[in-house]
C-alpha cells in the first residue's frame, strides 16, 4: 500500500526518522506512482526555491506600531459609499442591459392606459384575424384606419358589460352571436 502524499512531502522534506526513511527509500525506488509524486512535489519545491524572499519585516514594523499606540489591529470599518465593486464586465453590461429593459418596461407600464395592442390569429375560418386593444377615444380613428374603401371587412366589437351602448341608425351594432362567419 502507498504512503499518502503528506508522509511522501514528509519524507521528501526529511522528517521520517530511521528506520522509517530506509523503508520509504526502497517503496519509492520500487513504485512507479509514489516516484512521480515525489517527481512533482520536488518540481514544486524547485519553482518555490526560483521566487524572491518575500519581505515581511516592513508589514511586521507597522504592526508592532499599531500595537504600540493603541491603534486597533482590527481593519477600518468601510462604508458603503466608499466601498468599491470590481465585476467582469459581461457582468456589467448584463446588468446594464437588464436595468434598461426594466426601466422601458417601467415607461410602457406607466403609459399603457394611451397604448392599445394588436393581436394578430388565425380565425376559425382560415382567414387572419386582427384584434386590436385601444381606449375609447382613439375606437373611432381605428375604424377609418382598419375600414378604409374595403367593403368586405367584417368587424365585431367587445365592449365591457358595464358599458350600455344605443344603437342610433346605420351602421347597425350588434352581439356577436348575431353575426355568423362565412365559410370560404
Amino acid at each position: 500500500m502507498c504512503p499518502d502524499r503528506e508522509i511522501l512531502s514528509a519524507y521528501l522534506d526529511g522528517e521520517i526518522a530511521p528506520p522509517w526513511d530506509d523503508a520509504m527509500a526502497d517503496h519509492i525506488a520500487s513504485c512507479d506512482k509514489c516516484r512521480a509524486v515525489i517527481a512533482g512535489l520536488q518540481s514544486t519545491q524547485r519553482a518555490l526555491q526560483r521566487e524572491p524572499a518575500v519581505d515581511w519585516q516592513e508589514s511586521m514594523e507597522r504592526v508592532r506600531r499599531r500595537i504600540l499606540t493603541g491603534e486597533s489591529l482590527q481593519p477600518r470599518r468601510v462604508t458603503l459609499w466608499r466601498r468599491q465593486v470590481s465585476l467582469p464586465l459581461p457582468v456589467t453590461v448584463l446588468a446594464a442591459a437588464l436595468l434598461l429593459t426594466l426601466g422601458i418596461a417601467l415607461v410602457m407600464l406607466a403609459t399603457r392606459a394611451d397604448m392599445g395592442y394588436i393581436r394578430v390569429t388565425k380565425a376559425p375560418a382560415g382567414g387572419t384575424e386582427y384584434q386590436f386593444a385601444v381606449p375609447y377615444d382613439k375606437v373611432e380613428a381605428l375604424l377609418k384606419s382598419v375600414g378604409g374603401n374595403d367593403a368586405n371587412i367584417e368587424s365585431v366589437m367587445t365592449l365591457p358589460k358595464n358599458v350600455k351602448l344605443v344603437p342610433v341608425g346605420e351602421p347597425r351594432m350588434g352581439k356577436a352571436t348575431e353575426f355568423l362567419r362565412k365559410k370560404p
